[in-house]
């Protein structure tokens, strides 16, 4: 029997539908397993900044000149970097080889501090060393009453002690250690990145001082038997910065991050100071990098620091006379009888630091640090161990082998 036309074309459509709906069939696999195409990728971000500091100053320590400022006559709070006078006036009073008491007040002083105990007497020695590296409270204030009888009598001694070594600006001292909160005496202090960097030219050029401050670390024991380990907070001498001797950080909530650094390289010395910023140390180091990059041929047109005084303990121990009015607060210092000294001969020592780089040397150098020098014997503390690394901002901090429990206030 023979199909009719209609059906076999009715056949072949069927078979054609069913060859479609099987090819369908088969290539949706292949196309459900094929990865869609990747988004695109976001727009980049702009590189963030950090705003400069609020002040700094760079200068060539050597000559005085001042190779680069901003906002650097304007006063500010200095925070820790007032210890830098507070040493100085200590310095030039106290027998280094003497001791120093601790009273209640000076115990009793917030963190940071090294929980030195009322009654104690402290090696000066190792109570400076506590101060400069680690920004002791406690110490800082029992300097003062050491030098000054007490607290409030010794912001004289800091008016005067920032007159004799030439500090030009308006200033206002109350604090020795540098303090501007309400557990400060008198709300703090207030001095110029230019007038931080006299003072800092001076502390790099004290005999005894200035090797204290270049030390990474100091190893001591206290008065009650404790080992304490302390670490400089001053991230350049610990191999940030090659050619670092020295300096001093500072930190409060309202002066914000500072920090007064020394370096030498190639026999010259330049020393900066950054006063409220966020990267004091990215901005110090391109201080310095700038001023070793600057030829003294460079510098003869350029304004120059006061010539460098150290302080005399004749001319800041007297108090004022009777009936003169408060030194805390000064206008600008009355000029010293003092000529310019040449370059080469104001006193700035060569201090070798500690796996130091020589520019243009392929191999670091290593050499000790020297002797300090004073007025009489002083142990020199074998260090051993790594320096461990903590963050600055961190409320708790561990400065010691013995934690202390108080927050990290000021640094």
């Amino acid at each position: 029997m023979r199909s009719s036309l209609p059906e076999v074309r009715r056949t072949r459509a069927v078979v054609v539908v069913a060859l479609l709906w099987l090819v369908a069939g088969l290539a949706a696999p292949a196309a459900a397993a094929t990865p869609p195409p990747p988004p695109p990728p976001p727009p980049a971000s702009p590189p963030t900044t950090v705003a400069p500091p609020k002040a700094y100053v760079l200068v060539d320590a050597d000559t005085g000149a001042v190779l680069a400022a901003s906002a650097d006559r304007e006063p500010r709070p200095p925070a820790s970097l007032t210890k830098v006078l507070t040493a100085l006036a200590a310095s030039a009073t106290l027998p280094h080889d003497g001791t120093l008491k601790i009273s209640e007040r000076a115990a009793a002083q917030p963190a940071n501090k090294v929980d030195a105990k009322a009654g104690q007497a402290w090696p000066i020695v190792d109570a400076m060393h506590v101060m400069l590296l680690q920004s002791a409270n406690d110490i800082a204030l029992a300097f003062a009453e050491a030098v000054g009888g007490t607290a409030e009598e010794f912001q004289g001694v800091l008016a005067r002690t920032a007159a004799a070594i030439g500090m030009q600006d308006p200033q206002t001292w109350h604090d020795p250690a540098g303090l501007d909160d309400g557990e400060s005496l008198g709300g703090g202090n207030a001095v110029s990145a230019r007038d931080m960097a006299i003072a800092g030219r001076a502390l790099i050029a004290d005999p005894w001082l200035s090797p204290i401050s270049a030390k990474p670390r100091y190893v001591f024991t206290a008065p009650d038997g404790v080992v304490h380990d302390a670490l400089n907070h001053n991230k350049l001498v610990l191999g940030r910065y090659p050619g670092a001797i020295g300096g001093k950080t500072g930190y409060t909530r309202k002066a914000g991050n500072s920090l007064l650094a020394a370096a030498q390289r190639n026999g010259r010395t330049m020393l900066s100071v950054v006063m409220d910023t966020r990267d004091e140390y990215g901005f110090t180091t391109q201080l310095l990098d700038r001023g070793f990059a600057t030829p003294v041929s460079a510098e003869s047109t350029l304004e120059r620091l006061p010539p460098l005084r150290l302080p005399a303990a004749a001319k800041i121990v007297p108090s004022p006379p009777a009936g003169a009015g408060p030194l805390s607060s000064l206008g600008p210092a009355p000029e010293q009888e003092a000529g310019p000294a040449p370059a080469s001969t104001i006193g700035i020592p060569a201090l070798p630091t500690l796996d130091a780089k020589p520019v243009g040397s392929s191999q670091p150098g290593r050499a000790s640090l020297p002797l300090l020098a004073g007025g009489g014997s002083v142990a020199v503390v074998a260090v051993v161990g790594a320096c461990r690394h903590q963050s600055r901002r961190r409320r708790q901090r561990r400065y010691y082998r013995v934690p202390s429990r108080r927050p990290a206030r000021l640094r």
